[in-house]
């Protein structure tokens, strides 16, 4: 019978570094403690880095494994050591039990396989769209606000894109001459010019240029 297998994810922050409560050595001791008295081989995974970064190749190539029956469970000490926020390690949390591995977050005592972790998993989804539905109200508010005092987000306010205001103001005038979302497209791209974010123009690009606020000014004026 094959062993099972458990990846010990440990990670710390930069200017955490010498932070004992956060340290790499304690996470990894207390993570390594559990996954064996669970009957697991372990190996483990160190990252260095802030938690807020997208890109984390380390927990990431860790997921795939996890998701290919490599491995059979992670191991983390808190949700911020996994993930930028309650949601996006709820998100985590779905994927093993769509894919089949287990998930146990040390210090909320969570894990995947047992009814008491479900549960504190379903409780912390419902907390965190409440957390959601919270921001988004004040949003609203705030955009609301704004209107009352005349002011556009992305106009007056705000960050403002990084479109060059001469493509911007070329793409208006092509469109107010009746010319379709694709051949726009095509007369920038035959011209060089650079979308936002780098790549090919494409007609959802255009789209999402013309209903931007900065575009929609330009049409009133």
């Amino acid at each position: 019978m094959a062993e099972k297998l458990a990846l010990v994810y440990a990670r710390v922050s930069t200017n955490r570094q010498a932070d004992t409560g956060h340290s790499l050595d304690s996470q990894r001791n207390l993570l390594v403690k559990k996954a064996e008295q669970e009957g697991y081989q372990v190996e483990l995974v160190l990252e260095e880095g802030s938690g807020r970064k997208l890109n984390r190749p380390k927990l990431n190539e860790a997921l795939e494994r996890l998701d290919k029956g490599e491995v059979q469970a992670l191991l983390v000490i808190d949700i911020d050591r996994l993930a930028r926020s309650t949601i996006d390690a709820l998100q985590i949390a779905e994927r093993a039990k769509r894919k089949g591995w287990r998930l146990i977050i040390h210090s909320l005592d969570i894990d995947t396989e047992s009814p008491a972790g479900r549960t504190m998993l379903a409780m912390l989804a419902t907390f965190a769209q409440f957390e959601s539905d919270l921001i988004s109200e004040r949003v609203k508010r705030q955009h609301q606000a704004r209107r009352d005092r005349g002011l556009t987000w992305g106009v007056d306010e705000g960050f403002k894109g990084n479109l060059n205001p001469r493509t911007r103001s070329l793409i208006v005038k092509e469109r107010a001459k009746g010319k379709s979302l694709r051949a726009i497209a095509s007369t920038l791209e035959a011209k060089g010019l650079e979308t936002p974010r780098g790549g090919k123009w494409h007609a959802a690009t255009i789209r999402a240029v013309l209903n931007s606020p900065q575009s929609k000014v330009l049409v009133r004026g």
